[in-house]
C-alpha cells in the first residue's frame, strides 16, 4: 500500500468517527462527499508536503537532475538556456506516466513467472 493510499484509509476512518458522534452534527450520508471533498483538495497538498511522491514526479529532483546535467554538458561546452530548463522539467513529467506505462509493461511481458508465482 504506498502513501497516497494509507494517507485516504486514515481520512476515511477519521471521518467516518466524526460522522458517527453524536455531537456532530452531519449525516451518515455526508461520508462520501466530506472524505471526497478532503481527499481530493488536500491530500495532494499533505502528499506533496511531505514529500511522498515519487522522485521523477518530483520538481525539485527533476530540477537538481537537470542543473547537474547542465553543469555537465556545459564543462563540454555545450549550454541549456534557463527558458528551455523549464520546458525540459514539464516534457519529462508529461512523459512520466508513458514511460512509467511502457516499462510495466515491458516487465510483465518480458517476466519468466506468472504475477504471484
Amino acid at each position: 500500500m504506498d502513501a497516497r493510499q494509507k494517507l485516504e484509509n486514515k481520512i476515511i476512518g477519521a471521518v467516518v468517527s466524526a460522522v458517527g458522534n453524536p455531537a456532530v452534527p452531519a449525516q451518515p450520508g455526508a461520508v462520501s462527499p466530506i472524505v471526497e471533498a478532503v481527499t481530493s483538495k488536500i491530500l495532494p497538498e499533505i502528499i506533496n508536503a511531505t514529500n511522498n511522491e515519487p522522485w521523477y514526479r518530483s520538481r525539485v529532483t527533476l530540477g537538481a537532475l537537470l542543473a547537474a546535467i547542465s553543469g555537465i554538458l556545459g564543462a563540454f561546452g555545450y549550454a541549456l538556456p534557463a527558458e528551455l530548463q523549464g520546458n525540459v522539467i514539464d516534457l519529462i513529467i508529461a512523459l512520466g506516466p508513458v514511460v512509467g506505462g511502457a516499462l510495466a509493461l515491458y516487465g510483465r511481458w518480458a517476466a519468466k513467472k506468472p504475477i504471484g508465482g
